[in-house]
């Protein structure tokens, strides 16, 4: 009976050995995003902050029917968001994210070329295709924050709402 009881012991310290080493790559894992996250994140708050001023009045130019005037602001903004993007692809990757963070920054320069479509659009006074463009960039968007969703951002997580 202590044979058998011994041996349910050490099979039962074995599986708990295991448990703990296999837990020792997530916590790291966890740990090296959260030093990503900290490191992205105020890139993405410059970025979001610029956006603010570069979008202030392009709404209210569009609903004037400026169109070429709000343009303008399409094309500041994909300027300062390919400077983000190179930014945060400077930032050290956290092993084993490469894959994730490769599909987001693909998703962020779609999202980069999207904007400047935009514009282009509005420059040419073709309301309907900019917001066509539009809807593109939304699910654009929707399929970037989906992709880095385990990293908690809030900065990095494209939202257009925050600029009006």
């Amino acid at each position: 009976m202590r044979g058998k009881q011994g041996k349910r012991l050490g099979i039962a310290g074995a599986l708990a050995l295991a448990l703990v080493l296999a837990a020792v790559p997530v916590v790291r894992a966890d740990q090296a995003s959260d030093e990503y996250k900290a490191q992205a994140e105020p890139i993405c708050k410059k970025n979001v902050q610029a956006n603010k001023r570069i979008f202030k009045g392009a709404k209210q130019e569009v609903n004037r029917g400026e169109l070429k005037k709000a343009s303008k602001h399409f094309f500041r903004a994909a300027t300062a968001f390919g400077k983000t993007i190179n930014e945060l692809a400077a930032v050290p990757q956290p092993e084993g994210s490469e894959t994730k963070l490769g599909k987001w920054f693909d998703l962020l320069r779609n999202e980069q070329a999207i904007i400047k479509k935009i514009g282009q659009a509005l420059a040419a006074e073709k309301r309907n295709k900019a917001e066509s463009y539009s809807v593109e960039l939304n699910r654009n968007t929707n399929k970037a924050n989906n992709t880095v969703l385990t990293f908690g951002f809030d900065y990095c997580r494209l939202d257009s709402s925050r600029f009006g």
